[in-house]
């Protein structure tokens, strides 16, 4: 009798067991479904990516999603967290979390990513209205075909461009269908023109046809560059003052221009505008190979120096500046195996009136599978990345080779005020950051290279140049396939070639702004 009833005791926790394990059971993914991922570019490219389907809903792995379409990731095993460079948007996604951080924008989504296979999964509906709504690209999900389509970006953020005449200037109203912050905007005027660039701007191809000239502006182009596009307004006369006024609420920048008082002679004014264009212009490229004499640099597998790779690739590239364009000046700030201090090479910089400063290294990591090639600009704000936090420490630790009297140099400078002083060129290097990233993205990724994209950084390196610089790190060396690659000397060809065409692109979208 006692048997029965502990059998019968026993029996409601076997129940729940059993049941237990058919809910998760069926909770358990489909590992086999594939989807097809189109890219909607004209180019019809289609591609089989893995997908898993859980409570009704789809989820595909980040990392493959990356792969096959060549957008850049960051991946965080550690927080289970990922970051995808989608174009010119960044997103941050965090397993069993709600909120994406998209362009340092904050957003609240329904569904929240999972972390299966040491890898995240983002729910497609999650990022179908991550980004159809909050960007200017399209991402659609047709679960009875499982197609993913990606479309190219509709170039409808920039509506439309009025122009008012007044008694004392002209007023410019821009309608919008996403708002851009002061940040965003910059205003400038040089050879009679009056910019207005507007970082992630997209336009209609007809906007300039449908804007009427009146007032100071005689005539009006639009000129759609890379991940800018600048409103171009030719000038009646010269301008007295220029404001820029948001009306968030209303989608609306609005820009006040003011006529001079006083009209000067067209001799002086062309003497000045034509100084301001050879100001503007790119005529003297610093190429600064990192480290070199006494420091190493990063030593990477079976020995290979940082300061011998950087090297390589800094002398290779300056001869392919040269060679395409000869009036430009390229100077080293070494182009032999000595040490240069850090303060000494922006100082030298400076003192050839250096239009471009591009620093080259290599990156180092205890964990020898990171990978990877990434570009960093300036920042008085610190990456919250760990890894780029690692990077800065690594190339400032430069310092301890230098004599005692110049490690005495960087004690007590404001780091945050030092590089607000060069503000004028963050926004100029931070373009030209990502059109070598770009560049190097596309020549790198048929070798296997990945991107980990564009980030900011505290660098001593960069500290006082007094103009657009960058700072690259061409790979991880403590990567036994990527050490490999860069000791070759044809791939110290192909890299210095990648961040070429990034350069020439950075040259001919300033320029032709001025």
């Amino acid at each position: 009798m006692k048997r029965c009833q502990r059998r019968r005791s026993l029996f409601p926790i076997l129940l729940s067991l059993i049941l237990s394990m058919f809910f998760l059971l069926s909770l358990k993914p489909n590992q086999d479904i594939q989807i097809t991922l189109r890219e909607e570019d004209g180019s019809a490219q289609e591609h089989k990516i893995s997908a898993i389907e859980e409570n009704g809903l789809y989820y595909v792995r980040l990392d493959e999603f990356s792969l096959k379409t060549g957008y850049g990731i960051y991946t965080n095993e550690q927080r289970q967290k990922c970051v995808l460079y989608l174009g010119p948007d960044k997103a941050t996604f965090t397993s069993d979390n709600n909120f994406v951080i998209l362009n340092e924008k904050v957003i609240q989504s329904s569904f929240f990513p999972i972390w299966r296979d040491q890898t995240l999964w983002v729910p497609l509906k999650m990022m179908t209205f991550l980004f159809s709504e909050n960007t200017a690209r399209r991402i659609s999900f047709d679960p009875s075909q499982k197609v993913l389509s990606i479309f190219k970006p509709h170039d409808s953020n920039i509506l439309r461009v009025g122009l008012k005449s007044k008694e004392n200037g002209t007023v410019i109203t821009i309608k919008v269908a996403e708002n851009f912050s002061e940040k965003d905007i910059t205003l400038k005027v040089a050879n009679g023109w009056f910019h207005i660039d507007i970082l992630g701007g997209t336009v209609p191809e007809d906007l300039a046809a449908r804007i009427k000239p009146q007032g100071l502006i005689s005539k009006v182009e639009v000129i759609p560059l890379d991940q800018v596009v600048s409103l171009a307004f030719k000038l009646k006369k010269r301008i007295l003052s220029k404001e820029l006024i948001l009306h968030p609420e209303e989608h609306e920048i609005v820009v006040n221009l003011r006529s001079s008082e006083k009209v000067k002679t067209q001799a002086r004014n062309e003497t000045i505008l034509e100084k301001q264009k050879r100001e503007w212009l790119i005529d003297t490229i610093v190429i600064d190979p990192g480290h070199g004499g006494k420091d190493p640099g990063a030593i990477g597998k079976g020995g290979i120096k940082e300061k011998d790779i950087v090297l390589g690739v800094g002398l290779k590239l300056g001869k392919i500046i040269k060679k395409n364009f000869p009036d430009i000046k390229v100077v080293f700030t070494r182009n032999s195996d000595v040490f240069i201090p850090l303060w000494r090479r922006t100082q030298f910089a400076n003192e050839k009136r250096g239009k471009i400063f591009i620093s080259l290294h290599c990156n180092s990591n205890p964990n020898e599978k990171a990978k990877g090639f990434e570009t960093y600009f300036l920042s008085a704000d610190q990456d919250k990345n760990r890894q780029a936090q690692n990077v800065v420490l690594k190339e400032n630790a430069s310092i301890q080779f230098e004599e005692a009297h110049d490690q005495q140099r960087y004690k007590g400078v404001n780091f945050i005020l030092a590089t607000m002083a060069q503000s004028a060129f963050i926004r100029q290097s931070q373009y030209l950051a990502s059109v070598v990233q770009s560049s190097m993205a596309k020549k790198m990724k048929p070798l296997g290279l990945h991107s980990r994209g564009v980030r900011q950084g505290r660098f001593w390196v960069m500290v006082g140049a007094t103009m657009p610089n960058i700072l690259i790190e061409m790979g991880f060396i403590s990567n036994r396939y990527e050490a490999a690659l860069l000791r070759k000397r044809s791939m110290q060809q192909k890299m210095a070639e990648a961040i070429f065409e990034g350069i020439r692109k950075y040259k001919k979208d300033i320029e032709a702004a001025i």
